[in-house]
């Protein structure tokens, strides 16, 4: 509606004109692989290599990559150390050998029953390393809000004298907190005045404020700490330590939906006193015994890898790896998995990177059946020294992949990988110049050591054959996808009419010429339009051409001398 902003002077600002394209990306990662801890089933969006092992746990010694090792934290760790900022995370567990959670019943202070059923509060062998210990409680333990529907009341632990307890009544009929003073047995109950008997629980309502129907009473209240018993938790450097009145308490303090213990939960509870330790120094572990052991659910299959990469469809992620699989193992579903992600409905478009197996050979590499314009292929492998066990290592050219994987993630999109310095050490073959040279006409993306100069890609390309054989060619493309979305969306619900269509191709203009600006385009055309039949359906279309700028694969030097 037109403002006046003077007599006779009207201003009407359009909204249209005053929107501007927002920011892009293609550099976010996505892995998935096993893990020793951590949620089954969901992307995490991980804020740093510290957040990823606090989350997922460690990972085991490397063998020799068919014993079931750890392949999530360890291709995250690499995808950091090579540039990864952005990276969301999920953790696979075989569909048939599940991950279980360690389990611990905490015995009560009542032979032969328990005061809490306790598990890991994710699946895997870190659940093992918990420790619990139940020793004397050095303060009185506190109920907090313990409610109750109706008289007569009895609170469910011994209480004892404090100044912490309160009760009071939410009245139903007037909306209203009857906040009451409590007094302790022999005292009697008066209006306002509530009567406690600390040998029972029971409470003395005064008539006056009897409960009516739809009332609800409120009581916190301490328990003697010698009642109560102080129950620790701890795993490796961390510990928790709750003062509790019985199992039911700890149950509450466990699961609280606010505060969640990050260690363990309870499946199951009762109101007896847990049972009190040897020693305080005497700790118990989780999973032993009759107890379950936690396992990782590491005989993870290919179709087991596919349902977590499933996981990360609906997330921002555009650079994907299937941490530890390699292309015989994997390839296939990375490539229906980019294809799925890249097409107009999902409009999330991605590349993978795999890589080589353990001790594959040149002809092994050369003749993969990897072709796709959205699948790199990486090889081969190098060593290193493990982390876990402090030894020397040959890890396959799988993570390769996620340190290329990081690498991508760290430079924009029209920056290509060739010739570009790699952080691993030495390499698992020394390929030689022919073979290089075959490698690279086979759609592998090749690394080589180079006498002086550290280890480098030979040509950043990908699997494809046609257009899109370089990665910076696939990514300058999809950056504009993105970026031609994001300019767009902001239109859809306004008016379609000449003048909107012209504000969102000048939008859509204006990202295009950053673009050409940085150096990813060396040319483009736009063009907005829509017939009379498509303003009546609601449809504007946008027609893109685009000129991506090429990289130097190689320099032809020619010179006479005389």
């Amino acid at each position: 509606m037109p403002e006046m902003v003077l007599p006779g002077v009207y201003i009407d600002v359009r909204a249209e004109g005053l929107i501007a394209p927002g920011r892009v990306t293609v550099g976010n990662v996505g892995i998935v692989g096993t893990a020793a801890k951590g949620p089954v089933g969901q992307a995490v969006l991980l804020s740093g290599l510290d957040d990823a092992r606090s989350i997922f746990g460690q990972y085991d010694p490397w063998i020799d990559g068919k014993s079931k090792e750890l392949t999530l934290v360890r291709a995250l760790e690499l995808a950091y150390s090579a540039g990864a900022t952005t990276v969301f995370a999920v953790r696979v567990e075989a569909a048939v050998a599940k991950a279980a959670a360690a389990t611990y019943k905490l015995a009560s202070d009542t032979a032969g029953t328990d005061a809490a059923d306790l598990q890991a509060v994710s699946p895997g062998t870190w659940g093992n390393q918990i420790e619990i210990n139940v020793w004397d409680a050095e303060e009185d333990a506190f109920i907090d809000d313990e409610t109750f529907n109706a008289a007569p009341v009895t609170l469910k632990r011994k209480p004892s004298k404090s100044g912490r307890n309160r009760i009071s009544i939410d009245v139903a009929a007037s909306g209203s907190v009857k906040q009451l003073e409590i007094v302790y047995s022999p005292a009697v109950s008066a209006p306002g005045k509530v009567q406690v008997d600390e040998a029972t629980g029971k409470l003395g309502l005064d008539p006056a404020d009897a409960m009516a129907a739809g009332d609800i009473l409120h009581a916190s209240y301490t328990v003697a700490k010698a009642n109560s018993a102080k129950v620790t938790l701890r795993y490796g450097s961390a510990s928790e330590v709750y003062t509790v009145a019985d199992g039911d308490h700890l149950k509450w303090f466990l699961n609280d939906p606010d505060n969640p213990s990050a260690l363990a939960k309870a499946t199951a509870s009762t109101n007896k006193l847990p049972a009190k330790s040897s020693s305080f120094n005497s700790f118990a572990k989780f999973g032993t015994g009759a107890n379950t052991h936690g396992t990782d659910g590491v005989d993870a299959k290919d179709t087991d890898y596919e349902a977590a990469l499933n996981l990360l469809f609906g997330e921002p992620v555009h650079i994907v790896v299937a941490a530890g699989q390699d292309n015989e193992t994997i390839a296939d579903e990375l490539k229906k998995h980019c294809d799925k992600a890249s097409t107009d409905i999902m409009k999330a478009d991605r590349i993978s990177v795999v890589g080589s197996k353990l001790n594959a050979t040149f002809d092994n590499i050369s003749g993969h059946t990897v072709a796709s314009d959205r699948v790199i292929f990486v090889a081969p492998g190098f060593k290193a020294t493990d982390p876990a066990s402090g030894k020397p290592v040959t890890l396959p050219g799988s993570y390769t992949a996620a340190v290329i994987a990081g690498m991508l993630s760290g430079i924009d999109p029209h920056i290509s990988l060739t010739n570009k310095s790699v952080p691993v050490g030495e390499l698992e073959w020394k390929f030689s110049q022919p073979q290089l040279t075959q490698l690279v006409l086979a759609r592998v993306l090749a690394i080589e050591e180079q006498r002086g100069r550290g280890v480098r890609v030979v040509k950043g390309i990908t699997t494809d054959d046609g257009p899109f054989t370089q990665i910076t060619t696939r990514r300058i493309v999809d950056y504009a996808k993105y970026g031609v979305r994001a300019s767009a969306e902001p239109y859809i619900g306004r008016l379609n009419n000449e003048r909107v269509r012209g504000a969102m191709k000048t939008t859509i203009t204006s990202f295009l010429q950053d673009m050409l600006d940085a150096e990813m385009l060396t040319k483009f055309e736009v063009d907005v339009f829509a017939t009379r039949q498509d303003e009546i359906k609601g449809v504007a279309n946008v027609t893109i051409v685009l000129q991506p700028t090429f990289s130097i694969d190689f320099i032809k030097v020619t010179m006479f001398l005389s």
